[in-house]
C-alpha cells in the first residue's frame, strides 16, 4: 500500500491528438499491470478510466467508447486548461451531462476561473458536476493561493473527491493518508 491507499484508479490522459492511446491498448496494458500488482500487492485493487482533456464532443466520445469513464461507470474525469473560461467550463460540463454521464472536475483548485469566480463551483455542482481536489494542493504543496481555494471549497462542502494525482512515488507521491488526517482535523471526520 502507498500511504494507506488500497484502491487505485488509473487515469491516463485522453487527448484527441494522441491517436495511439486507444481504449483497447489501455485495457491491454491495464490487464498486464493488474496481474503484476496482484502478485506484488495482493490487497491493492486497480481500476481504469481516462482523464479527458475537454474538447468538442467529449460526452459523445465516451458514449462511443473512445474515452473511458471511471471503472465502467457513468462518471467521467474531466480536465480543462488552466486558463479556461467560465463559458468553456460550463459548456464542457453540459456536453458530458447531455450524453448521460456525470462529469468529475479534475483538480478543480488549479483552474484560474474557479479561483476567481466564487460562484462557479456551486453552479457546476447545481447542474450535476462533481468536484475533485488534489491532496497535495490541500496540503499546501502547490502554493498558498491554491491551498486557499481548496480551503474555501472544503469549508463550503463542495468537494466530493480527493485524489492523489500521483504520477510516481518520488516526484509526485500520493499524500492521501496525510490529507485525510488534515481534512478530518479541519473539516470533520464525517466529511473526510
Amino acid at each position: 500500500r502507498m500511504n494507506g491507499t488500497a484502491h487505485l484508479v488509473l487515469t491516463p490522459h485522453y487527448r484527441g491528438r494522441w491517436r495511439s492511446n486507444t481504449p483497447q491498448l489501455l485495457r491491454r496494458q491495464f490487464d498486464q499491470l493488474e496481474a503484476l500488482v496482484k502478485e506484488a500487492v495482493p490487497d491493492m485493487t486497480l481500476y481504469l478510466g481516462n482523464e479527458a482533456a475537454i474538447e468538442r464532443e467529449v460526452g459523445d466520445k465516451v458514449a462511443e467508447g473512445r474515452i473511458l469513464p471511471l471503472h465502467n461507470s457513468r462518471y467521467v474525469l474531466l480536465e480543462f486548461s488552466y486558463d479556461t473560461s467560465r463559458i468553456q467550463m460550463v459548456d464542457g460540463v453540459m456536453g458530458v451531462i447531455s450524453s448521460g454521464y456525470t462529469p468529475v472536475i479534475a483538480h478543480a483548485e488549479r483552474y484560474r476561473i474557479i479561483q476567481k469566480d466564487k460562484k462557479l463551483a456551486g453552479d457546476l455542482l447545481e447542474v450535476g458536476a462533481l468536484i475533485q481536489l488534489n491532496a497535495d494542493s490541500i496540503m499546501g504543496k502547490c502554493g498558498l493561493g491554491i491551498k486557499w481555494t481548496c480551503g474555501r471549497l472544503l469549508r463550503k462542502g463542495m468537494v466530493q473527491f480527493v485524489a492523489s494525482d500521483a504520477h510516481d512515488p518520488k516526484e509526485r507521491p500520493p499524500l492521501l493518508k496525510d490529507c485525510y488526517d488534515h481534512v478530518c482535523k479541519r473539516y470533520g471526520r464525517d466529511y473526510a
